[in-house]
């Protein structure tokens, strides 16, 4: 029998060295050359997947039902809207309206035509989801505690069907904003109302701007920023399980590439590791890069890969409407030059500065120039990035306000959801990151996911 011993070293994941042997782990094999990584999370996963399979089993719910607060969010709200003193909040962004109520307007997500779906909530703690007729059905079914204000639209539905009805060819817009305002006090004088000026059109804008004064409008980006940077522990424990799966399908995609294949292809290995794991996942998000193209491609250009090829998979799937970002770059056919794996080496350096610095309380600006001033010591020329990290939630796009960045004198709260990256793209010498995401506890730091320091996974 070879011998075999298995530890956790400081990074958290578990080596094993089998003296050249294989060791297969929950189905994969992994070849030691004198120490063998393997994950151990793929056994955690599994856990802690059959424990939520048996608290939902007999119940047709979803993690989006399942262990959502409604009370306690917009608690969370309101009492942020009356340190403002917000009389109301009117919110049309697709991420903001689905943070709030816990419904996601499949319209609203895809056509961007804000306005279509508003979702206002007032200091008293009412909330109220302005939306057509054809999504009340689905908003009902995924929400509680939140009075639905539906509007006739184009298509024919039996259920509401009335003779003589007209219909548009599309909703007029001010409609919503009509019914969003029937829901405030009749006396509009001193009113205020924060809006989301990025996410009102022109047309709706004038509409509001008739009603109210400019001042009784303000702008509430940073007021959501704030709010939605602490996570309730529901949003927690999506962000957790989306990061893990995200790390597994790297892993199993990357075990699977080889010398010869595509990026189209790698990039569907991808895609189908991720869908595998769960029926909840609601999209994938990939902005992989291939050997010389540094850009991601939303259509791949089917480049076949050769031996020594460096790949940089980055992304991750939607838990559920939550996202997941991490990245693990490695080499094809398992060997690459000795300058690619220098430059690895350098920016594992950072990565090391950023996991010794990040703890509750420090700023985040300070975890920034940690990483840069690592790699700067390793001698990488004009290595220069406006952030390195940000926050992760339920955005349409998976990078979050607050970031690290070098001017952000705030620091990690409890509850925080980060990822810490170290990226570096080149046509010449291909492109790496080194990202993982984690979570600010009140004693610590809880990494959900964790590199290697290796380009051979």
């Amino acid at each position: 029998m070879p011998l075999l011993y298995v530890q956790w070293d400081a990074y958290g994941f578990m080596v094993a060295d089998i003296c050249g042997n294989f060791l297969t782990i929950n189905g994969f094999n992994l070849e030691s050359k004198g120490r063998c990584y393997g994950y151990l999370l793929f056994l955690r996963h599994e856990i802690e997947s059959d424990k939520a399979d048996k608290i939902r089993k007999g119940k047709r719910v979803t993690k989006m039902i399942q262990g959502r607060n409604q009370k306690e969010i917009v608690k969370k709200i309101v009492s942020g809207m009356q340190e403002k003193k917000y009389d109301a909040i009117l919110l049309t962004a697709p991420d903001a309206i689905f943070y709030a109520t816990g419904f996601a307007s499949p319209f609203l997500y895809k056509s961007d035509n804000t306005g279509l779906t508003i979702a206002v909530i007032t200091a008293e703690g009412k909330v109220y989801l302005i939306l057509s007729e054809f999504e009340k059905q689905s908003a009902g079914r995924v929400t509680e505690d939140i009075e639905l204000i539906a509007y006739p639209t184009w298509i024919y539905i039996e259920d509401y069907a009335k003779a003589g009805q007209k219909k548009e060819v599309q909703p007029d817009v001010n409609r919503s904003y009509r019914l969003a305002l029937s829901v405030l006090p009749e006396k509009k004088e001193g009113l205020k109302i924060g809006v989301q000026q990025d996410y009102i059109k022109i047309k709706a804008w004038e509409y509001l701007r008739a009603n109210f004064k400019e001042e009784q409008l303000p702008d509430i980006t940073q007021f959501l920023i704030r709010l939605r940077s602490v996570k309730t522990e529901w949003e927690i424990r999506l962000l957790r399980e989306a990061a893990r799966m995200s790390e597994i399908a790297m892993i199993k995609t990357a075990r699977e590439t080889t010398p010869g294949m595509t990026d189209t292809e790698v990039t569907a290995l991808f895609r189908r590791y991720c869908l595998e794991q769960s029926n909840e996942i609601t999209g994938v998000s990939q902005a992989h890069t291939f050997a010389d193209d540094f850009a991601p491609a939303w259509i791949t250009s089917g480049k076949v890969l050769k031996r020594g090829d460096v790949i940089r998979l980055d992304g991750g799937p939607e838990l559920s409407g939550y996202n997941s970002d991490i990245a693990r770059t490695f080499a094809v056919g398992g060997t690459t030059s000795s300058e690619n794996e220098k430059i690895y080496e350098k920016l594992w350096k950072g990565y090391e500065a950023a996991r010794k610095t990040i703890a509750p309380g420090v700023p985040r600006k300070k975890v920034f120039q940690a990483v840069q001033e690592a790699i700067a010591k390793e001698g990488i020329e004009n290595y220069i990035r406006g952030h390195h990290g940000h926050s992760l939630g339920c955005a349409k796009f998976s990078e979050e306000y607050p970031f690290i960045s070098p001017d952000d004198e705030r620091p990690f709260e409890p509850g925080m959801v980060f990822c810490i990256e170290v990226p570096y793209y080149s046509s010449r010498h291909h492109s790496y990151n080194i990202e993982d995401t984690f979570l600010v506890t009140e004693n610590g730091i809880e990494y959900f996911t964790n590199a290697i320091p290796t380009l051979y996974l």
